[in-house]
């Protein structure tokens, strides 16, 4: 697997817009000490898109920040961004390699073993596994994850001897951190939890303290 060290917070971006509240609020974000995030854009054009995407990577740089693409791989190879994340229904991981090359991150949606097995043998970067609970945040959601499957999941001789960094999304609030953190869960995808928050900054500098770790 390529060796790249991955955020144990990831702030998923609610759908982005030219509006001044959302930039707002990706500054925000990474003023609070954020160094990953993940631009989610499934409603404008790509030329929208490339322009939001393009303004929301310069706040990352401004704070040194990793910014991944969800999904268009084609337009991270053109930002120059630091990689993607890929669902299953996307681009396939070793076409996405093929464009991108061995120094970016890719990352992969998964919601079982064997997905989780697929990822790590096409020398994905990390998986997010999830989703552990109901989210609106997205749609044709996958099957519940539960603390169980969690637990289940890191508990595999296959996880355990290969260790690839396993991302919790999916409904994740603050009072859930601690619950996966003793299931040995070290990442986590946080979305509506802080970009709904009635104080965002203070939102996420409390998941990152409860989260402790910056990368792994």
């Amino acid at each position: 697997m390529i060796q790249k060290r991955i955020s144990t917070l990831q702030f998923l971006t609610p759908q982005p817009t030219f509006s001044d509240n959302y930039f707002q609020l990706i500054d925000t974000v990474l003023a609070a000490g954020v160094r990953w995030i993940q631009y989610r854009d499934k409603e404008n054009n790509e030329d929208d898109f490339v322009k939001i995407a393009t303004a929301t990577f310069a706040l990352c740089k401004k704070y040194n920040a990793a910014f991944i693409i969800n999904d268009k791989v084609e337009i991270a190879k053109s930002l120059d961004t630091h990689g993607v994340h890929v669902g299953q229904q996307d681009l396939q991981l070793l076409e996405a390699r093929k464009i991108l090359g061995t120094e970016k991150i890719i990352g992969v949606s998964t919601n079982n073993i064997s997905q989780i097995i697929k990822a790590k043998n096409e020398l994905a970067n990390y998986v997010g596994f999830g989703p552990f609970q109901f989210t609106s945040t997205k749609k044709n959601l996958n099957p519940i994850i539960g603390l169980q499957g969690y637990e289940t999941i890191l508990q595999n001789n296959f996880f355990t001897e290969n260790n690839i960094p396993i991302v919790a999304i999916g409904g994740i609030q603050s009072f859930h951190i601690n619950i996966l953190k003793a299931a040995g869960v070290k990442g986590f995808a946080v979305s509506s939890e802080i970009s709904l928050a009635k104080n965002p900054f203070e939102k996420a500098k409390e998941i990152l303290e409860l989260i402790g770790e910056k990368t792994f």
